[in-house]
C-alpha cells in the first residue's frame, strides 16, 4: 500500500507511535465490523467482533504507560515515551484508518498535513471504492 508507505517516510513515526496508530486502527476497524454486524442483524458475528474487540483493547493496554504497575498486569518492555507526538499519531490513524467507516468518520484526511501524503490516501480510499474493496 502506497499511501502507508508514504505515511511512514513523510511523518517518520517512532516505533512507540507507529505502533500506537495500529493498535488504535484495529479497535477501529472492530468497532466498524461490529456496527456493521448491528445493522445486519447478524448477533453471533458480533459476539465474535466483541471479543476480537476485547482483545484488540488489552493489547493496546498493555503497551501504555504504566501498564505494568497495576497489580497483576504483565510487565511490558515497550511502552509509548511521554514524548510521543499525539499530532502524529492522529495523522497515522488518518491514514490508516481509511478502509473503516468509523475510521473515515472519527479522522478524515483533512487531519494529515502533508499534502502529497493526503492526496495519495484519498486516491487509494476512492481506487478502493471503484474496486469494491473499500
Amino acid at each position: 500500500m502506497y499511501a502507508t508507505e508514504l505515511a511512514v517516510k513523510a511523518l517518520e513515526p517512532t516505533p512507540e507511535e507507529e505502533r500506537l496508530a495500529e493498535d488504535y486502527v484495529t479497535i477501529l476497524g472492530s468497532l466498524s465490523a461490529m456496527e456493521q454486524a448491528v445493522r445486519e442483524g447478524a448477533w453471533h458475528r458480533l459476539r465474535d467482533e466483541a471479543d476480537e474487540l476485547m482483545s484488540a483493547a488489552e493489547e493496546m493496554w498493555a503497551g501504555l504507560p504504566g501498564a505494568d504497575d497495576d497489580e497483576g498486569a504483565p510487565v511490558q518492555a515497550v511502552h509509548v515515551p511521554s514524548q510521543a507526538d499525539s499530532a502524529k499519531i492522529r495523522q497515522l490513524i488518518a491514514v490508516y484508518a481509511q478502509p473503516y467507516a468509523l475510521g473515515r468518520a472519527l479522522y478524515p484526511t483533512s487531519l494529515i498535513q502533508d499534502a502529497q501524503l493526503r492526496r495519495a490516501v484519498e486516491e487509494e480510499h476512492a481506487e478502493a471504492e471503484h474496486t469494491g474493496t473499500g
